[in-house]
């Protein structure tokens, strides 16, 4: 049973009393019954008319004037739906005044000094309830906060947080209190409509601002208005006919719901219909294109035995071996030299070539340690302190003399992206120690020693991006905008080292999280993976983003935007290491599991050929061509055990075979 302390005066409700216990004579306060609270109402009937609401708000703000117009004022400080009751006509009294606290503000005065605590329900408070000077401002605020889950029927119980990070400027902001309940807010302005008056008195509740926020008499002269134009009736609509009113539509409701359900039914059997009518469809498309590429294969063969034919004929003596077998017994003849060991493991990292020599980063993952014994262990899955200083080496192995020499350098970022233009080391985003995730690029100086940042910074931070040098050209493709894998990007963006100048190219097709770059006739190849597929991965290339666009972005920067991203047939391993090899596109190994498959593109039939293997399988590794000695260099990734590989794979072509 609830009671509570009545403030309607009208004459025939009775009137509040008390008695005295037999026995120990002690007062007792005798009140009239109410059946239900607010909070139990909102919760049971999710209808209840606009009308019938207002007039339990208008019921509520009048309490609110009767204890803030006392003296001394009364602050009640735990203004909440279930601390409203209604009686049998639906008639709103305020109730569980324990939290009141009689202040020593007259009535008109804003604040006072309150020492008990943070008062009331908390997602109900304003921000000054966590100091100790508010008055009667504080139960506008949680009127407002009232009228929000009276007028919508949600409880705003998940808000946004009171402050946010802004990532341009990388400074903390805070957030009203209307921001923080925009998603309750605009619900409300929907239904009502932004001139409502309604909506209009609750932004003013929410104000930070107590001075800003209205009085109650204020509101309650608002709600007058509000209510001037309901006609009677509906003013004086009992609990029960309430009630009968709300199961009414909602067995109409039902019954709609019923019905949408059965059209669901129908037209989802309609659409299974469809899918299989455009399957059978598909698969007569893709039998038709595959006895189009068999045709367009055998004339392929048919040309080169023409070719090759016809050269025997004019030369003497052994024929002249083209510089690759066959199209259809593609094997490159690889001859691998042992493999070498690295200080660390490499896994999505990038191999940059400047002369002789190979600077590996970006994807450290790694350090090899050794034990008294001499045996090898690896260390940074644990250790905080040698993980980070992985991630922000720079692996440089120097191939003249007798073998590789290894040497470490310190970046000042990890998860960077790394390229070489005019013979420069150049790192591009990552993310700072302790900061977060950077748009500088820096340039290694020519004694290895120090970075400077002589290039403004990129218009985009990014995080596991990928980068490609081209003559004064830098290309920075995708990333994340954030130090993880949920926030990627398709921002391709073009730094031209001359004139220092930022071009925005063409987005790729879809987000990418360091994808493998390689450029062969002035043609840009990427791949990609993006966290919706990661299974399989395509090639996409630009025809002519180096030659032209940018050439043209001179004059025009808009022409940069003017190129299409073109898909090339599915590679044989999912998101390969792409390089060039020779003046060909070489695939090698995959990412989500290790493969030895080494394949190449032949743009002549436009198809991916195996052609050769790598002695260990390899998972996310990073290739290079190194044209001072035209070999092919393969690092780091992960074998089939997963686990970090230390091993770099030397070969080059065969000639005696080839």
């Amino acid at each position: 049973m609830q009671f509570a302390l009545g403030t309607s005066s009208s004459a025939h409700r009775p009137v509040p009393g008390y008695l005295l216990l037999p026995r120990s004579r002690l007062p007792v306060l005798v009140m009239e019954r109410l059946h239900t609270s607010l909070d139990d109402m909102l919760e049971q009937y999710p209808d209840i008319p606009l009308h019938v609401k207002l007039s339990i708000l208008h019921d509520v703000t009048k309490g609110l004037v009767f204890l803030h117009t006392r003296n001394p004022v009364i602050v009640h400080r735990d203004l909440t739906a279930r601390n409203v009751l209604l009686d049998a006509a639906m008639t709103a009294k305020i109730a569980d005044l324990g939290n009141s606290r009689i202040t020593n503000l007259r009535p008109g005065q804003l604040a006072g000094t309150m020492t008990m605590g943070i008062p009331g329900t908390l997602v109900y408070m304003p921000p000054e309830a966590s100091t100790d000077h508010y008055g009667p401002p504080l139960d506008m605020f949680s009127f407002g906060h009232l009228c929000l889950f009276t007028a919508t029927q949600v409880f705003p119980g998940d808000l946004l947080p009171s402050t946010y990070t802004d990532p341009r400027k990388n400074k903390v902001k805070a957030r009203t209190e209307l921001e923080r309940r925009e998603s309750y807010m605009s619900p409300l302005e929907a239904t009502l409509g932004k001139t409502h008056g309604l909506v209009s008195l609750v932004k003013g509740c929410l104000e930070n601002d107590p001075r800003r926020r209205p009085t109650a008499s204020q509101a309650l002269d608002r709600m007058r208005d509000m209510m001037a134009g309901l006609r009677p009736p509906f003013l004086h609509m009992n609990r029960f006919q309430l009630e009968k009113t709300l199961t009414d539509k909602s067995a109409e409701a039902d019954t709609q719901a019923r019905e949408i359900a059965d059209n669901r039914r129908r037209l989802q059997h309609l659409n299974q219909g469809i899918e299989e009518l455009r399957s059978k469809k598909a698969e007569l498309e893709t039998e038709v294109e595959v006895t189009a590429r068999e045709k367009a294969e055998l004339q392929a063969v048919t040309e080169l035995q023409a070719v090759e034919i016809e050269d025997l004929s004019k030369q003497s003596g052994k024929p002249k071996a083209s510089k690759f077998p066959d199209i259809l017994k593609c094997q490159l003849p690889l001859k691998w030299k042992t493999t070498t060991e690295m200080p660390m493991g490499a896994m999505v990292a990038q191999a940059v070539v400047i002369g002789e020599k190979v600077y590996i980063g970006g994807g450290m993952m790694a350090v090899k340690k050794v034990r008294g014994s001499g045996e090898r262990v690896v260390g940074g899955s644990t250790d905080r302190e040698e993980k980070k200083r992985a991630q922000l080496s720079i692996l440089e192995c120097s191939m003249t003399g007798e073998g590789p020499q290894w040497r470490t350098i310190v970046a000042p970022t990890g998860g960077f992206a790394m390229a070489a233009v005019d013979n420069q080391l150049i790192i591009a985003g990552g993310v700072v120690p302790g900061a977060n995730v950077s748009d500088h690029v820096s340039v290694l100086d020519s004694d290895n020693k120090t970075w400077t940042q002589p290039f403004p910074a990129m218009p985009t931070v990014r995080f596991m991006p990928s980068a490609i040098g081209y003559k004064r050209w830098l290309v920075v493709v995708g990333g994340s905008v954030t130090p993880d894998d949920k926030n990627l990007i398709n921002v391709v963006e073009v730094l031209d080292t001359s004139s220092k100048q930022w071009y925005t190219a063409s987005p790729l097709p879809r987000p990418t999280l360091r994808p493998s770059l390689a450029i062969i006739q002035d043609t840009l190849y990427t791949s990609y993976v993006s966290a919706e597929e990661i299974p399989f991965t395509k090639q996409i290339f630009i025809p002519t983003l180096i030659s032209n666009a940018i050439s043209c972005a001179q004059a025009s920067p808009n022409n940069l935007t003017q190129t299409e991203w073109q898909e090339l047939p599915d590679t044989l391993t999912p998101f390969p290491a792409l390089t060039s090899f020779h003046g060909h596109l070489l695939a090698v190994g995959a990412d989500d599991s290790p493969s030895s498959t080494i394949a190449m593109y032949l743009p002549h039939i436009q198809q991916w050929q195996k052609v050769a293997e790598l002695p260990t399988p390899r998972g996310g590794c990073a290739c290079c061509f190194l044209p001072a000695t035209k070999q092919l260099l393969v690092f780091g990734g992960e074998d089939e055990n997963q686990d970090h590989i230390f091993t770099m794979d030397i070969c080059e072509l065969d000639t005696e075979h080839n």
